[in-house]
């Protein structure tokens, strides 16, 4: 019996996590068949800027144009169009008539909330990348074309996230405190678009302002408080940080941590929404 009872659990778990997959499908061909126009005009706006952007950042500099400068481009725009884009999640919050159609979905929060986070952020993190790196180099065939002595014509995205990593040498906890940092900066934005109706990005970027400013100030309040800086550190640690390598775990774990809160903020406001 009790083993009749495990296979059932095991059976009816299979078929709630297919049921929730078929949803989360539909609920993907629908805003594909809602937005597809708006999407291909977005994917369209976007190549067409990298483009615009890159030609006229070598009009006069084409000689000393090199791969880390198209990687300095990448960087700006990949980090400036991520927040921005993600600071549009749960468009329907924006409008109270969107917000009571989108609530009354036939989906459940977490179906709603794992599309929300799959083409905001994840979808964000593997296209953009690969947009930026098709309009580059078929920009600098244009240009290479008309200008044959540009020779740094070709865009290598490996070659240029090495050289930002000190020539690849960067393993282990050290690449994952700079995957969730780059995490953090879209996932603060996206929790943003989930808590703030109106204006979320300009609300989003004053609440971290402010929090992150009152920090300094309570951290300076404390050191001149306390006269520590007349106190100096004879040991070679900082409570339980000896070296790099275990600032390197703490900042990876924190980040991650803060993450994962940011992501539980999100999630509960938006299960806040339907109640």
């Amino acid at each position: 019996m009790p083993l009749l009872k495990v296979k059932n659990s095991i059976k009816n778990m299979e078929t709630n996590i297919n049921f929730s997959i078929n949803r989360l499908m539909q609920i993907c061909r629908q805003s594909w068949i809602i937005n597809r126009k708006l999407i291909g005009i977005t994917v369209s706006g976007f190549s067409g800027l990298v483009f615009l952007i890159l030609i006229l950042s070598q009009i006069k500099s084409y000689t000393n144009w090199s791969n880390n400068n198209y990687m300095l481009a990448f960087t700006i725009l990949f980090f400036s169009t991520g927040i921005i884009y993600s600071s549009l999640s749960f468009p329907a919050f924006r409008m109270k008539e969107k917000t009571i159609s989108y609530l009354l979905l036939p989906a459940a929060t977490s179906e709603k909330f794992t599309f929300e986070v799959v083409t905001r952020i994840v979808i964000f993190l593997v296209v953009m990348p690969f947009l930026f790196w098709l309009m580059a180099n078929i920009e600098g065939i244009v240009m290479h074309y008309y200008k044959p002595e540009f020779l740094s014509y070709k865009f290598s995205l490996i070659t240029g996230l090495q050289s930002f990593t000190r020539e690849g040498n960067v393993k282990g906890w050290t690449t994952l405190a700079i995957i969730q940092g780059v995490l953090f900066v879209f996932i603060t934005s996206f929790t943003g678009a989930s808590y703030f109706s109106k204006s979320p990005l300009v609300k989003t970027l004053f609440s971290v302002s402010i929090i992150m400013g009152s920090y300094a100030l309570f951290t300076y309040l404390l050191i001149k408080g306390l006269k520590l800086e007349e106190y100096t550190i004879t040991s070679d640690r900082l409570l339980f940080i000896h070296n790099e390598k275990d600032a390197m775990i703490f900042s990876s774990l924190a980040i991650t941590t803060v993450n994962i809160c940011l992501l539980a903020i999100s999630y509960f406001r938006l299960k806040e929404r339907e109640v």
